[in-house]
């Protein structure tokens, strides 16, 4: 070989009888315009181009009269069922076993040997001496050699495989099936049919695809009519099926896609009339689902994803119109992408999403919506769900604290979307604080940034504990409340210290209350203020004293109980005294704040929606 190629064919026509039967066949062969010219070397020896091994037979004479040794039994007895419209059995119908040497195909069994060439005679619809009825190719345990030839094509009628064990693919590049296509319980190297088109439905199920190279099973930009089944398929490689348009459900219940370190099976944008499933599925790479499209659910139960440290389901800007489900035991090993994908009822366990202990957030929840639930709604456990979701590469999102939220206000599940509102609010405060110094700067911008964080964060636990930010503005009142009790300890033991006096200027410069307060002969008063409110005469139309009313007087800055103009506590007479003058004061301010943080709470100022 290694020589220069005879630079025309009508060299190569006349360079000897062995060649010139070779052309003659090719040339017969080539009727499609999409295939390469062969290459003639100087010895005229052909070097045919990949597709020009396949033969397109005109007839079955010609079938006869070409291949060597005539049609085996197998493909005489294909002949006979095509004609009269019945299934081709061949053996018993099972699937047969592989050739000892899986390589070696040169001697297989007549009663069983379809040669791919012959095999696509037929579903392209034989010849006027060997017509196809409108039932189409039933074939049932065949060895079918060779590469079979489908690009470009029709198969006017239907093309069902049953237990058929192929030596090499099927290629259907934009090939046109009419009716229906099965390959069920086959076992082949691949399936290329990127562009595929079939009108009615296509049944891979049990199905094999083992290639050691490249893509086992690709469906790219196929377009089948009703259903697509590749329930319990084994497929050792990447299936790609993005773009794929189905007007029914794809069902892979149970099946088997393997293709470690790399995407065992893409649906990208893939449009489906009814559901997908992937029930009892199990998946060792990635499954990228983005874009994708269904008319009904994404069935998840029992299903097993493995694709460690990497993304193990992508459901990037998904669009479910019916169900998520997500639940039977089903098992992650990787990460799930929710982003900007949205379903109608979000059905799960909340054991079955990524497990948190594994090192590293694995999923992502920012932009998923839903409408309903069904599954647990108790905040507790859906924001245990939300933590696992809420961050990533160190960001934090917010989007789904409100959309979960949304959907419990929704569902009639007030309480709960309060509480979820609130866990937002917290989380948005902390991280508000962290971002202050994360993106400082500088040396001087961070100083500035960190200087008032102490003010923020008490500015931030006031709001958490005194209101939950704003979502429970009766906190504030139980709050007060407990201001007040707390008032009425020290106004009752300054009282009975006596350490209180009047607040008035003519009532401490009266005669009466001279006498009470003197140091003089007279018998001691350890109590002035009680003594001369209960004896004295003007004391007993002074404003009586109420260690209840005080402190209310004190707490609460909208009520005026005249307590505080008509006493006031005194930092001569006891410890008791000393204490409430300053404890006053602190008392009054605390009031005011948590006064005004209920009032603006109740009118929805700090709440953030």
């Amino acid at each position: 070989m290694g020589q220069p190629s005879c630079p025309n064919v009508s060299h190569a026509k006349h360079c000897g009888s062995a060649a010139d039967i070779k052309l003659k066949r090719l040339l017969r062969a080539c009727r499609s315009p999409r295939l390469d010219l062969p290459v003639f070397s100087r010895n005229c020896r052909v070097i045919a181009p990949k597709g020009f091994d396949m033969q397109r037979f005109k007839s079955w004479d010609e079938i006869e009269e070409t291949i060597e040794g005539g049609p085996t039994e197998a493909e005489r007895k294909l002949k006979a069922a095509v004609e009269a419209g019945d299934v081709c059995r061949l053996g018993n119908g099972d699937l047969p076993p592989e050739p000892e040497q899986p390589d070696d195909w040169s001697d297989p069994p007549s009663n069983r040997h379809i040669r791919a060439d012959v095999l696509r005679f037929f579903l392209l619809g034989g010849y006027s001496d060997a017509p196809v009825t409108e039932v189409g190719v039933l074939l049932k345990g065949a060895l079918v050699s060779g590469e079979l030839h489908l690009n470009d094509c029709v198969v006017p009628w239907n093309m069902l495989f049953h237990n058929c064990l192929f030596q090499h693919g099927i290629r259907a590049i934009r090939c046109n099936a009419l009716k229906n296509v099965r390959l069920v319980a086959c076992k082949l190297p691949f399936l290329e049919a990127a562009g595929l088109n079939v009108g009615y439905q296509m049944d891979c199920n049990n199905a094999e695809f083992q290639s050691t190279v490249g893509r086992t099973l690709t469906l790219q930009g196929a377009n089948i009519g009703q259903g697509l089944f590749l329930s319990s398929v084994k497929v050792s490689g990447e299936a790609n099926l993005a773009s794929l348009k189905i007007g029914g459900q794809l069902d892979c219940s149970g099946a088997g896609f393997k293709n470690q370190g790399g995407r065992a099976l893409n649906l990208q944008d893939a449009d489906i009339g009814q559901s997908l499933f992937l029930k009892s599925a199990k998946f060792i790479g990635g499954v990228d689902l983005k874009g994708l499209m269904t008319g009904g659910d994404l069935v998840c139960s029992g299903t097993e994803f493995q694709n460690k440290n990497a993304k193990a389901l992508n459901l990037q800007s998904a669009d479910i119109s019916q169900g998520c489900i997500f639940r039977d035991q089903t098992t992650v090993h990787g990460i799930i992408d929710l982003n900007a994908a949205k379903c109608g009822e979000l059905v799960d366990d909340l054991d079955c999403w990524p497990d948190p202990t594994q090192g590293r957030k694995n999923l992502i929840l920012d932009g998923f919506t839903y409408h309903r639930i069904i599954g647990p709604t108790d905040a507790r456990t859906r924001l245990k769900w939300l933590a696992r979701g809420d961050h990533w590469n160190g960001e934090f999102f917010p989007q789904p604290y409100k959309q979960l939220a949304k959907v419990l206000d929704d569902m009639g599940h007030e309480a709960d979307a309060k509480t979820v509102r609130i866990s937002l609010a917290q989380k948005l405060a902390r991280n508000s604080r962290k971002e202050r110094i994360w993106f400082a700067g500088t040396e001087l911008a961070f100083l500035k940034a960190l200087l008032p964080l102490p003010i923020i964060w008490v500015w931030h636990m006031a709001l958490h504990f005194l209101t939950d930010f704003g979502y429970r503005p009766m906190k504030s009142f139980y709050w007060l409340v407990l201001l007040w009790g707390l008032a009425t300890i020290p106004a009752h033991l300054a009282w009975e210290e006596g350490s209180f006096a009047p607040n008035s200027a003519v009532a401490l410069q009266s005669d009466s209350w001279a006498k009470y307060n003197a140091d003089d002969n007279l018998s001691p008063h350890l109590n002035p203020a009680k003594d001369w409110s209960l004896t004295s005469t003007i004391g007993r139309d002074w404003e009586s004293f109420n260690r209840y009313a005080y402190a209310a007087d004190l707490v609460v800055p909208i009520i005026d109980l005249g307590q505080t103009d008509a006493w006031a506590p005194s930092t001569t007479r006891g410890p008791a005294g000393v204490i409430l003058w300053w404890a006053r004061w602190v008392f009054t301010l605390a009031g005011w704040i948590v006064t005004a943080l209920g009032a603006a709470a109740l009118t929805g100022v700090i709440r953030r929606e």
